[in-house]
C-alpha cells in the first residue's frame, strides 16, 4: 500500500477521536453504531484502544444476516465488551408481518421505508436521545452524497452532532488498518457484499458496480435507509 502506513493510520484516527470528543468523552454523551463493517470493527478497536468511554450499540433488526450475528458475537468475545442491542418495538414488528409481510417491501417503497423505520430509525432514535455525539463509519467513497458529508456535521433531526472519523478513508486503507489490527472480519465481505444489511435487502455487487449497488437493489434510491441523509 503506497501512502500513510497502518500504524500511521491507526494512530492517526485515534488523534481524530480524541480531538473531537475531548477529555468530558462519556458513555451518557457518545455513541457509536456498528454494523460489523470492516469500517466499523476499526473504530471499535480505535475506541477500545484508545480508552473512550463511548456507548456501543447495533440495530438488531430481526433480519441480519447468520454471518452478521455470529460477527457480533465474535466482536464482543474479541474485545471483552458488550454491544448494546437495539430492537423494533414486537407489537409493530407482528403489525406488519400480519399485514403484507416482508415481501411487500419489495413492492412498496412505502413498506420498505415503513419497515426501515420501525427497524432502524425508530430503536436509533431512541438510543440518540440525550446524546451529544453519534460516530458512524460512513465513508465517502461509498456513495455521492456521502462525498458531500462533512467529517462533523450537524444533525439536528437527531439532535446531536455526527462524526465520521473514516469520511476521507480508501479501501486500501481500511483494509490495511482491518488486517494491522486483527479484527473480527465478517465472512461476508468476501463473498462479495462490501455492503451488508438486512438479509431481505442485500445481495452481493457485481463486478464494476457500486459499493451500495447491493443495497435495495429493487429501487432506484440512493442508497440509504433514512438513518443518514441521502
Amino acid at each position: 500500500m503506497s501512502g500513510p502506513q497502518p500504524q500511521s493510520l491507526l494512530d492517526q484516527l485515534q488523534g481524530r477521536l480524541r480531538d473531537a470528543l475531548g477529555e468530558s468523552c462519556s458513555s451518557e454523551s457518545v455513541l457509536f453504531t456498528t454494523s460489523f463493517s470492516k469500517e466499523d470493527q476499526v473504530l471499535t478497536w480505535a475506541i477500545a484502544e484508545s480508552g473512550l468511554d463511548v456507548e456501543l450499540v447495533s440495530l438488531d433488526t430481526g433480519c441480519l444476516f447468520p454471518a452478521t450475528l455470529e460477527t457480533w458475537s465474535r466482536t464482543e468475545a474479541h474485545f471483552g465488551l458488550t454491544i448494546r442491542r437495539l430492537t423494533p418495538v414486537s407489537s409493530e414488528v407482528e403489525a406488519f408481518e400480519a399485514g403484507g409481510g416482508m415481501q411487500a417491501i419489495y413492492l412498496s417503497d412505502g413498506e420498505r421505508k415503513r419497515c426501515c423505520g420501525m427497524r432502524k430509525l425508530a430503536p436509533l432514535r431512541e438510543a440518540c436521545a440525550g446524546k451529544s455525539w453519534w460516530i458512524t463509519g460512513l465513508r465517502g467513497g461509498h456513495s455521492a452524497n456521502r462525498s458531500a458529508m462533512d467529517m462533523v456535521e450537524d444533525a439536528p433531526e437527531w439532535g446531536l452532532r455526527k462524526f465520521h472519523p473514516l469520511l476521507d478513508w480508501d479501501d486500501d486503507m481500511i483494509e490495511a488498518a482491518a488486517v494491522a489490527t486483527g479484527v473480527p472480519v465478517n465472512p461476508l465481505h468476501a463473498l462479495g457484499y462490501p455492503s451488508i444489511g438486512c438479509a431481505p435487502c442485500t445481495r452481493p455487487v457485481l463486478p464494476g458496480e457500486a459499493v451500495r449497488a447491493g443495497r435495495w437493489w429493487w429501487e432506484a434510491s440512493s442508497r440509504e435507509c433514512g438513518l443518514h441523509r441521502g
